[in-house]
């Protein structure tokens, strides 16, 4: 079964839940809190995706149970930056065993590749985690879409001038569902991760910035945090990328 099968079922048995309690709850919060689920919580998971992302952030809105779903949106939605970063910390470090279990099983392929990446994180060696990262977010991408780029940008004087060469797969899949489209939403626009910087400040070197990293313009990126912020991106490309495979 799908995540997001998975995640339509809790949120039936969410709403059946409020139902059920209708009697002996102010019926008007109920309804406004349906209200904002159904109406209001895909705008703000797609915004909030897309703050996270221009500070290097992903996440897979849709893994797990729904109490799951619920942690995650009431630790980013609305939050400040710092809270929000604290909680990513949290999730990555939490769940970093599985996504490596993972990706090993879905990519026996990438094992190797997979197993650097990892033990060079979990020995502090961010400096080579990183770009190895960086590296493997790419190569699931191509596993998953032999001719798509992740990084790969839209031609400049084209129609979609300023958009990643990820939203083309959107051009091919219709009957999205609106959960979807907002989870989905980093690969549809470009960001801080992606951006072509010619002349970095001291500030721009510390950044996950693709181009600085793998073009040898940085000298500063080798953190921790940034290392995490690679093993989300990994993760999102194999959860989002394969959601689409399989719509």
């Amino acid at each position: 079964m799908s995540d997001f099968r998975n995640f339509i079922i809790g949120l039936s048995r969410a709403a059946e839940e409020f139902k059920k309690r209708a009697e002996t709850v102010d019926l008007k919060a109920v309804h406004s809190r349906i209200e904002y689920l159904v109406n209001n919580l895909p705008k703000d998971i797609e915004d909030e995706s897309i703050k996270l992302m221009n500070r290097g952030w992903f996440i897979w809105f849709l893994d797990g149970t729904m109490p799951d779903f619920s942690k995650k949106m009431n630790a980013l939605v609305g939050k400040s930056e710092s809270d929000q970063d604290s909680y990513m910390i949290d999730y990555i470090e939490e769940n970093i065993l599985h996504f490596e279990s993972e990706l090993c099983r879905i990519y026996p392929d990438r094992n190797n590749q997979i197993e650097d990446a990892f033990k060079s994180h979990h020995s502090e060696i961010y400096f080579s985690s990183i770009p190895t990262l960086l590296a493997l977010s790419e190569g699931i991408g191509r596993d998953l879409y032999p001719s798509m780029g992740i990084f790969a940008k839209q031609k400049p004087k084209g129609p979609k001038t300023g958009l990643p060469k990820t939203d083309d797969i959107f051009d091919s899949i219709s009957g999205l569902e609106v959960f979807e489209e907002a989870v989905l939403k980093p690969l549809r626009v470009s960001s801080e991760v992606t951006k072509t910087i010619y002349s970095p400040t001291e500030e721009e070197k510390k950044l996950l910035n693709r181009h600085l990293i793998m073009h040898g313009n940085s000298g500063l990126y080798g953190s921790k945090e940034n290392s995490l912020k690679a093993i989300s991106l990994v993760y999102f490309v194999h959860k989002s990328l394969e959601h689409l495979k399989n719509a």
